[in-house]
């Protein structure tokens, strides 16, 4: 019980404030346009690219600096815990702190008038965020230990999610690209192949994670 309350203090003690301020600004900015345009229809769309698009970015960018950037790595590379619990404790900070921001964001959508029932049940709603920020976590913890690199990490993360954005009519053009497509539960919740899209991304996260173990356990490579 003792170890485990270390670990949870030693995270909140090393992480980087600047990595705790990014989805705290994101949330305060998205909030501001949201209250800007909340009378206008893109009140709406402003608040699903919170959701669908925004959050899984973040929440990438965050997992790709989640580990590597850790000061005293190689102290905690030399205590017995297993590179499994190293990654659920970090990875798992970054998917709580995610889901802070996803409810607190959609609590204050009410009193802007603004109702988020085109993405569906609640259940629906949350899944249009957790399933692609499932996917963006795992894929920037999995290429940064691939490329002994955070920078590497969060610049495919970037890049991945550029080239959806900006392509994404291309994406739903096909069905391997519509499995692929982010943002769409929080974009397009009415399409047909939405709950084989989520299924998608979660096992893309699964298998992504299950690599981020395999080389995380291979310590001296980041030593």
């Amino acid at each position: 019980m003792k170890s485990k309350t270390f670990s949870l203090k030693y995270m909140l003690m090393t992480y980087r404030l600047d990595m705790l301020w990014l989805p705290a600004a994101f949330w305060a900015l998205f909030l501001i346009i949201s209250w800007m345009v909340r009378d206008s229809d893109t009140g709406f769309p402003v608040c699903v690219a919170y959701l669908g698009a925004a959050l899984p970015l973040i929440g990438g960018i965050l997992a790709a600096y989640a580990i590597l950037d850790d000061p005293a790595l190689e102290l905690q590379f030399a205590t017995p815990r297993p590179a499994w619990l190293m990654l659920l404790e970090r990875l798992g900070m970054i998917l709580v702190l995610s889901a802070i921001c996803a409810f607190a964001y959609q609590g204050v959508l009410p009193l802007l008038s603004i109702d988020l029932a085109p993405l569906g049940s609640f259940a629906g709603r949350q899944l249009a965020w957790l399933a692609p920020t499932l996917a963006m976590i795992a894929l920037g913890s999995a290429v940064a230990f691939a490329n002994r690199s955070s920078t590497a990490g969060a610049a495919v993360v970037g890049l991945v999610w550029i080239f959806e954005i900006i392509l994404r009519d291309w994406l739903l053009s096909g069905r391997v690209g519509t499995l692929l497509l982010l943002i769409l539960g929080s974009n397009y919740p009415d399409n047909p192949a939405l709950r084989a899209n989520q299924a998608t991304l979660v096992g893309i996260a699964i298998v992504l994670l299950a690599l981020a173990w395999a080389l995380l356990r291979r310590q001296e490579r980041y030593i």
